[in-house]
């Protein structure tokens, strides 16, 4: 997942280094030793690789235009949180701002996926991202 903007514009330079691989590779004659079933499978790596890069920078763009975040349980509640900033627009630093803290702290923190982070700092996150979570909390049957 793209967490910020520096990793937004790494991930589409290697998109764009792979898409050119791809042409060179599509350009290029056969070498010799080099049978045309192993070019296809280095085409089809090439491609898939690029196809991650793609979905991740689709659904980057995409969460500009999100207003709502599913979560499918509390261990997606950090996820939700970090999509949810980029949602607002906001980059780490504006959350730090909101949140009194070092910038530094947010990237941590959303680098962790939010591991280790109290309860109550997810809550402070959470405000002052001007969410609102609605759950439920669903007893599992007894075994």
């Amino acid at each position: 997942m793209i967490k910020n903007e520096r990793q937004y514009k790494i991930t589409r330079s290697k998109a764009d280094e792979v898409r050119v691989a791809i042409s060179e590779l599509e350009r290029a004659p056969l070498p010799e030793g080099l049978s045309a079933e192993m070019r296809e499978l280095q085409m089809q790596a090439l491609s898939g690789t690029l196809g991650d890069f793609e979905a991740e920078l689709a659904d980057f763009d995409a969460l500009h235009d999100a207003t709502l975040i599913e979560a499918t349980g509390i261990g997606e509640f950090p996820t939700a949180l970090i999509r949810a900033r980029i949602a607002r627009g906001l980059t780490q630093r504006e959350l730090a701002d909101r949140l009194g803290i070092a910038e530094q702290s947010i990237q941590r923190y959303e680098a962790g996926d939010y591991a280790g982070v109290s309860f109550a700092r997810l809550v402070e996150i959470a405000e002052a991202l001007a969410v609102t979570v609605h759950y439920d909390v669903r007893l599992a049957s007894a075994s």
